[in-house]
């Protein structure tokens, strides 16, 4: 008793060496038995059937529908297209075709037609040493309706009026082949020839149609025209042969509009 007195802490160290001993020596064997149940059941282990889900439910469903003949989409299906209600002038409820379809973008272009620059020679007449040369002018694109009209100028050679200069007379002054002319507005030079007269495009007048309001006509429309869609002011700011740019006159927001934009 009297050992174990002085050196208790030494035997109490001596167990549990000797534990610790024992436990490190069984480790690797328990993880080896543990590896090999592992082993075993990844191998010998039978894999379970597959059982297919049934959707029997899911195709009865979708077999009804095929026969029943649901259009997803189109103008008188409402879940992908929805619509509006309107009142008649009697007072009942009726289905706006053009729900969500109207303003600028609803408009159509049905047509345009060309405004032409002509300059035609006419005659002359001479008053001794002096010639004169007539010619008719045409100006359809014109903003103001008076300029649009056909009128008459009357020039000597190498003199101007308010539309063009009389550059030069080709042939005899007497017996013109043709002239060259400078036109005032934008210092261009053209030929008018005696036989035929000169002609170019000068602009576009537009026909419109805008069917949500009955299909309300707009016909002949120029640049600066102003038209009335939806309770809304609308400017035409462009024209060209295919196609038209309208302009809000209080958002200045501009919408194009192309000829057979439908087809």
């Amino acid at each position: 008793m009297e050992f174990l007195k002085k050196h208790y802490e030494k035997v109490i160290l001596s167990i549990v060496l000797l534990l610790l001993a024992v436990a490190a020596a069984y480790l690797p064997i328990r993880v080896a038995a543990v590896n090999k149940n592992i082993e075993d059941e990844i191998i010998g282990g039978a894999p379970k059937p597959f059982i297919p889900l049934d959707i029997s439910t899911n195709i009865a469903t979708l077999n009804r529908a095929r026969k029943s003949q649901l259009k997803l989409s189109g103008p008188e299906h409402n879940l992908f297209n929805p619509v509006g209600w309107v009142k008649s002038k009697e007072g009942n409820l009726l289905k706006d075709p053009f729900y969500g379809r109207k303003g600028p973008e609803a408009l159509v272009l049905t047509n345009t037609v060309p405004l032409y620059f002509r300059v035609k020679y006419d005659r002359l007449v001479q008053d001794g040493d002096e010639i004169k040369y007539y010619f008719g002018v045409t100006r359809e694109a014109e903003t103001k309706r008076r300029d649009r009209r056909l009128v008459t100028r009357v020039i000597r050679a190498r003199d101007k009026n308010d539309i063009f200069i009389l550059k030069e007379v080709k042939g005899a002054p007497t017996q013109p082949e043709g002239f060259v002319i400078t036109l005032l507005a934008d210092n261009r030079e053209i030929f008018v020839s005696c036989q035929e007269p000169y002609s170019e495009i000068a602009g576009y007048t537009a026909d419109l149609v805008y069917p949500p309001e009955g299909g309300k006509k707009f016909n002949a429309r120029r640049r600066g025209d102003k038209i009335t869609i939806a309770k809304k002011s609308y400017e035409v700011v462009v024209v060209l042969e295919n196609e038209v740019v309208i302009k809000d006159t209080k958002t200045t927001k501009q919408t194009t509009v192309r000829l057979n934009a439908s087809e």
